[in-house]
């Protein structure tokens, strides 16, 4: 069903966000400014009688099931609003986990958005997020000087940015606030995207220098602009988050973290007074002890790529919070019940006095949009329970059925194809 009504979207959240359910929801969290990355992380409250979960299918799963275009959602405004709405209302329904629902708009741009400040180009099409352009653009190192520095007013695409705000808090009631993109992507990985990773992996042997010059000019670019977008926002510093997927073995050994990128990310948590997340979809085991080095570091991000195993051993102590995610394939989409209850137990056993968070997320449409949405029901609200827990919401809402009005195109039956998962790609 399609509306393009956003103040009954709005009234939607706010009943939702007035409930019981919500409330247990966030207690479940430690406070938290604002933020906007790709996806909401909380970082579970210590001494929790229970490990809380979160669900987030990917955006290429949420535009065949609520029925918008990527290529729309990140170019226009109206499109993108009414779709992080209906996303609110829609997970908070569905997905009995942990994530609370709110009055807070968060503009995400993309994986390539850091890149794109500097010139590069990003990727759109209707149904993918958008991908980091192919061909790198400091191809040599006497360009690295000429590279265009990233304004947060009027870089390339920061006028569409602007442009998408405005049209956001037009629409939108005083109570709801719309939130800037954040810098998140970590300096090596920036570097990865202007050079080429190939290329970075050979400067690192030949030319160190270079690449200290290199990492030099990503975190200053960063922290420049990161001090023109709060004075847009009028809000004071808040703690930043590190998206590293290029941070990983083998492409990096723990003595060229060491070497190269700790000492940019140290300096960067000291800029933003901490660092709430640290993400890399890869192997990051043999690099956790210098990972844990960054002062005022509050939570990890543990991969199917990563031990859990060694993790805690690695990261015993530090205080620092793990959010250990789940493999999407093989731990939500192939697992059978047996198989849930053995992998969920394991994960509490073996973090067993660490603080912790698990994590469903990398979900994609592999036979259909309704039996995946089964499936991952299935997985949240526990295989023995056949009568999922009711939410308070608004009579507004709900069909004389018993079902619910999901806001939105109704595409329910979107055409088969292959994940892209990441199985296959590591992608944030």
């Amino acid at each position: 069903m399609e509306t393009k009504d956003i103040s009954f979207v709005m009234d939607g959240i706010r009943e939702l966000e007035n409930t019981e359910e919500n409330e247990r929801r966030s207690d479940l969290w430690k406070p938290i400014a604002n933020t906007a990355e790709a996806y909401w992380h909380g970082n579970p409250r210590e001494s929790l009688p229970c490990v809380p979960f979160t669900i987030e299918p990917e955006h290429e799963m949420w535009a065949k099931i609520l029925g918008f275009d990527l290529d729309e959602y990140y170019s226009d405004g109206k499109t993108y609003l009414l779709a992080d709405l209906n996303m609110k209302i829609y997970r908070f329904k569905n997905f009995l986990d942990g994530t609370p629902i709110g009055r807070t708009v968060s503009m995400w741009m993309g994986a390539g958005f850091e890149a794109t400040l500097f010139g590069m180009e990003q990727q759109y099409t209707k149904d993918k997020d958008p991908w980091v352009g192919r061909e790198p653009i400091l191809k040599h190192h006497k360009n690295l000087d000429r590279l265009q520095r990233p304004n947060f007013y009027n870089s390339p695409p920061m006028t569409k940015v602007h442009e998408m705000y405005d049209d956001m808090k037009a629409l939108l009631d005083d109570d709801f606030s719309v939130i800037m993109p954040e810098w998140c992507r970590g300096p090596f990985g920036l570097a990865c995207h202007l050079r080429g990773m190939d290329q970075i992996v050979m400067d690192m042997l030949d030319d160190p220098p270079f690449i200290h010059d290199l990492m030099r000019m990503t975190t200053d670019a960063r922290k420049e602009w990161a001090k023109q977008r709060l004075d847009f926002m009028r809000v004071k510093i808040q703690q930043g988050s590190l998206y590293n997927d290029e941070v990983t073995i083998p492409l990096l050994s723990p003595q060229l973290y060491e070497e190269f990128v700790l000492p940019y990310e140290v300096e960067l948590s000291k800029f933003y007074g901490g660092i709430t997340y640290w993400h890399s979809c890869g192997n990051i085991a043999p690099l956790q002890n210098r990972i844990r080095e960054i002062p005022d570091l509050e939570m990890i991000h543990i991969s199917p790529w990563t031990s859990l195993e060694e993790s805690v051993v690695n990261l015993s102590g530090s205080n620092i919070s793990l959010e250990v995610v789940l493999h999407p394939l093989q731990d939500i989409h192939l697992a059978t019940a047996d198989e849930i209850r053995s992998q969920l137990s394991s994960i509490r056993n073996t973090a067993k006095g660490m603080n912790k968070t698990v994590r469903a997320d990398g979900i994609q449409v592999l036979s259909s949009v309704e039996e995946d949405i089964r499936k991952v029901k299935e997985w949240a609200d526990g295989v023995n329970n056949t009568e999922r827990r009711i939410v308070s919401v608004s009579a507004i809402n709900k069909r004389d059925d018993g079902t619910y009005l999901v806001i939105g195109k109704s595409k329910l039956h979107g055409s088969v194809r292959d994940t892209k998962n990441k199985l296959n790609k590591l992608r944030r």
